[in-house]
């Protein structure tokens, strides 16, 4: 038989959970709502670039298709750091340059932005370009036709992670210039026409499991002789290269285990016993 202390203490026990479980809720919701959602198109949200603009750090854009069915004619200048712009739907919300010219998507002195899921095409120059811009992620994006790169990291645009993206049909693929510690990983670099991933005095950037295909002026896989201490390994190339190297590599210190390159016309520059 329980005594009126016994009864007390668990009262008291009763009551010390329930105001930490209180606690957790408050916190956990205050967390949640600094996390506002912004969605696009709506009649407040029109365009994305309204969107982008409007967000602050911990947003989080949503990027519906139109219902007409029409692209996205405009140049995302992305402004503020730690926010998320996500296309949905079964697809991908198209970006398109056509009209507008310039960059797609521009990242200038940002960091962690997510950009996922959305199909940029015909930019006069390149689909994303990320400046001096660390710790973001590119993911799950079709990067096609721009006049000039894909996918570009310039100006010490560091510790970025590039992944899974469809890269196809542009001047140039995915290029880094001056940009370290950056991941490129799982992506599809296919029929675009100088390189398809290059490498610019660019050091310790992992290259892993990419595929580059069918890139016809130059090479497939590119690293220039000031880019040192990088790994390229678990990539696969093939039917690149006409009349130069497909995989010039003049790194320092570069790893290069378990690729698989054929049907290009050399594999490896430099390596006299692998090019032919």
């Amino acid at each position: 038989m329980k005594t009126s202390k016994d009864k007390c203490l668990v009262s008291i026990l009763l009551l010390t959970f329930g105001l930490l479980f209180v606690g957790v809720v408050i916190v956990g919701g205050i967390l949640f709502f600094n996390e506002k959602i912004l969605m696009v198109p709506t009649d407040e949200f029109p365009t994305i670039s309204s969107a982008v603009d409007m967000a602050v750090e911990g947003d989080i854009i949503l990027v519906k298709t139109k219902e007409d069915g029409t692209p996205y004619e405009e140049n995302v200048d992305i402004n503020t750091d730690n926010i998320k712009l996500i296309g949905i739907g079964k697809v991908k919300p198209v970006i398109d340059g056509d009209v507008v010219g310039g960059i797609g998507i521009n990242l200038t002195d940002r960091s962690g932005v997510l950009v996922q899921n959305f199909s940029i095409q015909n930019f006069s120059g390149s689909g994303f370009f990320l400046s001096s811009s660390n710790s973001n992620m590119i993911k799950g994006n079709d990067v096609n036709r721009s006049g000039d790169f894909g996918i570009r990291l310039l100006s010490s645009s560091n510790s970025n992670m590039i992944k899974g993206n469809s890269v196809n049909g542009n001047q140039q693929g995915i290029v880094l210039d001056s940009s370290n510690r950056n991941t490129l990983k799982g992506n599809n670099v296919n029929r675009n026409m100088f390189n398809g991933i290059s490498l610019d005095s660019s050091d310790e950037n992992l290259l892993k499991g990419n595929n580059v295909k069918d890139t016809p002026s130059f090479n497939g896989i590119s690293l220039d002789d000031n880019s040192n201490d990088n790994d390229v390994f678990f990539n696969r190339a093939f039917g690149n290269g006409n009349g130069n190297t497909t995989f010039d590599i003049n790194d320092q210190n570069i790893t290069v285990p378990l690729n698989n390159f054929k049907e290009n016309k050399c594999d490896i520059s430099n390596k006299p016993n692998i090019c032919n």
